[in-house]
């Protein structure tokens, strides 16, 4: 069962980097006292790892439909972002995840560098109210973009542990010598991966974002 977040909890998580395009891996203290690890989508739902296989597993199952399903806010007491690079043991779908953007050197954006963030939602809530990224978001190159035509390459190439098809895709044009972190996405959540992504250090400035524009699902 998924389980909603609070107006608080989706605020602090925004403060947070992300562990990728549109989702943390977090560990939750809920309200039995139960330590569960798992991910959180758009800073608004929680599936703990052990049910990710029967809810991400069913056909057509649209974001939307898991935050009609999940549990109301209360059931969760504590969360905390965890490093990525931990061992998803629930199914031959998982893979031990890293990010080599993670850990790559900070480097500098060129003038006129356009990257692309694709999506499973339309209100994504990284990008800010004035047009903005926030600190530790995920994107990738406009080059890279061009290999995903659709949300479900979009989701196969950035290894995003939705199976529902990233149609949602923001333009960003930050300014020149913005920090950035670019690494290649690696093996998760039975995707393959391969993509370029990119981590926003610091964000982007207001009125860098635009979008979204839609893509076909398949």
């Amino acid at each position: 069962m998924p389980y909603k977040l609070d107006f608080q909890q989706t605020h602090e998580l925004l403060t947070q980097p992300e562990s990728g395009m549109g989702y943390q891996i977090v560990e939750t203290v809920m309200r039995d006292a139960a330590a569960l690890k798992g991910v959180i989508l758009n800073a608004e739902v929680f599936i703990p790892f052990d049910k990710m296989q029967k809810i991400m597993g069913r056909q057509y199952l649209s974001f939307a439909t898991i935050l009609m399903e999940a549990e109301q806010p209360g059931y969760i007491r504590k969360i905390k972002v965890i490093s990525k690079e931990i061992e998803l043991r629930e199914s031959n779908k998982f893979f031990t995840k890293s990010t080599a953007a993670l850990k790559a050197d900070i480097t500098l954006s060129s003038k006129g560098e356009v990257f692309k963030r694709f999506s499973d939602y339309k209100n994504d809530k990284r990008v800010t109210e004035s047009g903005g990224l926030l600190p530790g978001s995920f994107a990738t190159t406009e080059e890279d973009a061009c290999n995903a035509t659709t949300g479900s390459q979009a989701v196969n190439r950035y290894a995003m542990p939705s199976d529902e098809p990233a149609i949602y895709v923001f333009t960003i044009k930050p300014p020149e010598k913005t920090e950035l972190r670019r690494g290649v996405v690696e093996p998760a959540y039975g995707k393959p991966g391969g993509g370029i992504e990119v981590i926003f250090v610091n964000g982007s400035s207001e009125k860098t974002v635009t979008g979204p524009d839609t893509i076909p699902a398949k």
